[in-house]
């Protein structure tokens, strides 16, 4: 699964309000790459739910995090990058 997926399943997970106020702190390329990555979520199986959430979790991400907090540890899958379809950091196993 690509990075820029997983940022997009993590969202959804996140909620609505919590995703908004993230997507917010985006620049307009991050925002045009993951809108319609999210728009594309129809099913997300508990599994691949988990293993995202999971992922996040070794990142550092924890719930009392801020939002620019959050897009730090989401920007950590490109190493330390913006958003894009390129690079990505190896899936956690």
């Amino acid at each position: 699964m690509k990075a820029i997926e997983k940022v997009a399943i993590f969202l959804v997970i996140l909620g609505l309000e919590k995703a908004k106020s993230i997507i917010a702190l985006m620049d307009s390329d991050e925002i045009n790459r993951i809108i319609p990555k999210i728009r594309k979520l129809i099913e997300i199986s508990q599994e691949v739910q988990k293993d995202v959430w999971n992922e996040f979790r070794q990142l550092g991400y924890e719930d009392k995090m801020n939002p620019s907090e959050t897009l730090g540890i989401i920007r950590l899958l490109f190493n330390g990058s913006k958003i894009s379809d390129k690079s990505q950091r190896p899936f956690f196993r």
